[in-house]
């Protein structure tokens, strides 16, 4: 199949033109929100604690995500898609806020967690703690926080939780049958694939390559941030990224790094960094008609 990134685009829009395409498709893309919707119903100590994990403004905050998902009602977008960090903490303030004005919205909605989504005060971060508080995540992700996938007029989009910066071998399977479909695909996932054109950015900002499949860590920087060594399936799921081998995936929208960035990469596709909604990011991903 064919289609063709139109990279004049902004910040906070991209144009992809695919062949086939019925109509346009417009999906909005909010990422790294970092909502502080925590009650007391857990306790004055867990208040305290998911305010304190990102210092952040919660009037502000819940004022910029209102704005933007009023955005996407207005412009009546084909879907809004999530990729993480949308509340700090799995906690019930949170998550009760996120799905109530989620299932509001007039268009369908595709989430994946970020690392800060399943995050829960006064629980370390680590696998373990994301399996724990995975339950939770099923009302937002018609049963499956892992993986889901969502068609819109042939157009598969692909929605993979890679929070811990590894890929399973269960989502490596699904997005491999996926892709084989043969239909034009977005893959939406938290944490950006590496690609040496945006290392520079995330380090000066970060400190640390925090990108999946990542070169060049320093091993204490490692430590600290909790970034294993890619597994098997993770690196496998890279290069099958990269060798596109049936020519259908357009393209990987992510957050993560809180700035926008986008280059192209493997065989046609292009990664999208959007801006952290908490700094009024966004991107608006128009699919057209190839012409």
């Amino acid at each position: 199949m064919k289609f063709n990134h139109l990279l004049a685009s902004s910040d906070k829009q991209a144009i992809i033109e695919v062949e086939g395409l019925a109509r346009p498709l417009t999906i909005f893309h909010l990422t790294d929100c970092h909502l502080n919707e925590t009650d007391d119903r857990e306790g004055a100590g867990a208040l305290v604690e998911s305010i304190r994990a990102y210092g952040l403004d919660a009037l502000d905050t819940r004022h910029r995500f209102e704005r933007a998902l009023a955005y996407a009602d207005e412009h009546a977008v084909d879907c809004v898609a999530l990729t993480g960090d949308a509340v700090n903490g799995a906690t019930l303030g949170n998550l009760d806020y996120l799905t109530g004005r989620l299932e509001a919205l007039q268009a369908p909605y595709l989430y994946t967690p970020g690392n800060h989504d399943w995050e829960y005060p006064f629980e370390p971060w680590s696998e373990e703690t994301r399996k724990g508080q995975y339950p939770k995540f099923d009302r937002l992700t018609k049963g499956d926080p892992a993986f889901r996938a969502l068609t819109l007029q042939g157009v598969d989009l692909l929605a993979v939780d890679n929070s811990t910066y590894q890929i399973t071998d269960e989502q490596l399977s699904f997005v491999e049958k996926r892709l084989a479909g043969g239909a034009p695909t977005l893959l939406f996932m938290h944490i950006p694939i590496y690609v040496p054109s945006l290392l520079g950015d995330v380090v000066k900002d970060w400190s640390s390559p925090i990108m999946m499949a990542a070169e060049g860590w320093d091993p204490e920087q490692q430590a600290r941030w909790k970034v294993a060594d890619a597994t098997p399936a993770t690196r496998a799921f890279y290069d099958l990224l990269m060798v596109n081998p049936h020519g259908n995936l357009m393209g990987v929208c992510c957050g993560h790094v809180h700035f926008a960035h986008a280059d192209a990469f493997g065989r046609g596709s292009c990664q999208y960094v959007t801006q952290a909604g908490f700094a009024g990011g966004y991107r608006i991903v128009r699919l057209v008609p190839l012409r």
